[in-house]
């Protein structure tokens, strides 16, 4: 195998040395050594300036233009290679002394000295090559860094251009859908005279669509002010039994009619915790409207349990459940979960859990599939 060629030059004024360094090296097998020799400091930062070296030997004591000098001038010249210096002077200020210009290392000039330059020239490069391998990683990540944010930049505009489209097309929507439902409605009752029977019945179909709309609107509304961070809570002291079961009486026509049952274990008859109301009302209907929708047999029981600093609230449906695939992303924006037999936005879970997270809660869900589904978030106090 072929030897890597090391480009050496040694700066020293003693003759005697350089040829005990350069026989040293020429016995040794790590490298296929070209050793250029120059007798003084000003030789050897000529040859600098027309050649370019591994490692430069460099003896402290040379005559006009000291070692000490040579050093300080390769570094005010700012030339890129790891200075070895040899020193008969084993004073340790000295040693720092050459640190603090540059120097990678240091060999004191003592009887057989020779012997520790290959070893030295080793490590030196060695240590030298890591040194720049690693700071051109850290320029490559610093770049791939600013890359990145300026990216995220771009993106966090074009998601706030998104959610202020979204919240001005929806605040358009709001007022037609409003006139038409209560237009609708009003034909439904006969207030611009009878209608027949199948008119009616067209009227109401309309009448439905349009709230499905309407849903959709306010939900978007809410996902953009979400977004945007415009959604503000106006918290008050509540008691979180109390909304759950006037939430509960609301779907209990629905759940009788699907022959299914709504249950509720309360652990305590009033749980006193601080939060908006209209909102925590928005994440018990879009829980509980979840469990009643998919839920076409048994029952949807919804549990409170008071603890110590929180309060934990469970929505437990005998629903068809979930996989585990679908779990990871069921709060996804517009992800319906066993949507094919159902409507729905996919708006209601995400948003409900961003209600939570405002409040400072947490959610999580466990299924199993074909045994039903348990909701459950936590709320601090």
């Amino acid at each position: 195998m072929e030897k890597e060629k090391l480009k050496i030059l040694l700066v020293e004024d003693n003759p005697t040395d350089a040829l005990i360094v350069k026989k040293k090296l020429q016995r040794d097998s790590s490298f296929d050594y070209d050793i250029t020799h120059a007798v003084s400091g000003e030789d050897g930062m000529s040859v600098l300036e027309k050649e370019k070296f591994d490692i430069i030997l460099l003896d402290y004591n040379l005559p006009k233009k000291s070692g000490m000098e040579t050093l300080q001038e390769i570094k005010k010249r700012d030339i890129k290679m790891p200075v070895v210096m040899i020193t008969g002077q084993g004073d340790e200020a000295v040693a720092v002394r050459f640190m603090k210009e540059g120097a990678a290392d240091y060999i004191p000039k003592r009887e057989g000295y020779e012997d520790s330059v290959p070893l030295m020239i080793r490590k030196t490069v060695m240590e030298y090559r890591a040194g720049l391998e690693k700071e051109r990683f850290r320029k490559e990540i610093a770049l791939k860094k600013d890359e990145l944010e300026k990216t995220n930049q771009k993106l966090m505009e074009l998601d706030r251009m998104k959610s202020d489209f979204v919240a001005n097309v929806v605040h358009e929507l709001r007022t037609p859908l409003a006139i038409i439902k209560g237009n609708v409605d009003n034909l439904v009752k006969g207030y611009a005279g009878e209608i027949a029977a199948k008119q009616k019945e067209i009227l109401e179909d309309i009448f439905k669509v349009s709230e499905r709309l309407a849903r959709l609107v306010n939900n978007l509304l809410d996902l953009a002010k979400i977004e945007s961070g415009a959604m503000k809570l106006e918290k008050e002291n509540l008691d979180i039994v109390g909304l759950a079961s006037e939430v509960l009486e609301g779907f209990e026509k629905l759940a009788k009619d699907k022959g299914m049952a709504i249950n509720n274990e309360f652990s305590t008859p009033s749980i006193i915790v601080n939060a908006d109301r209209d909102k925590l009302t928005q994440v018990f209907v879009n829980f509980l409207g979840n469990a009643v929708k998919f839920t076409d047999k048994g029952s949807v029981t919804v549990r409170i349990i008071d603890l110590q600093d929180e309060v934990q609230v469970e929505i437990r449906d005998t629903g068809p459940g979930i996989s585990k695939e679908e779990i990871d992303k069921i709060f996804d924006k517009f992800v319906r979960i066993v949507a094919e037999r159902k409507e729905g936005t996919g708006l209601g879970l995400p948003i409900a859990k961003d209600i939570i997270t405002l409040h400072k809660g947490r959610v999580r869900v466990e299924s199993t599939p074909g045994k039903g589904s348990t909701f459950i978030f936590n709320l601090p106090k």
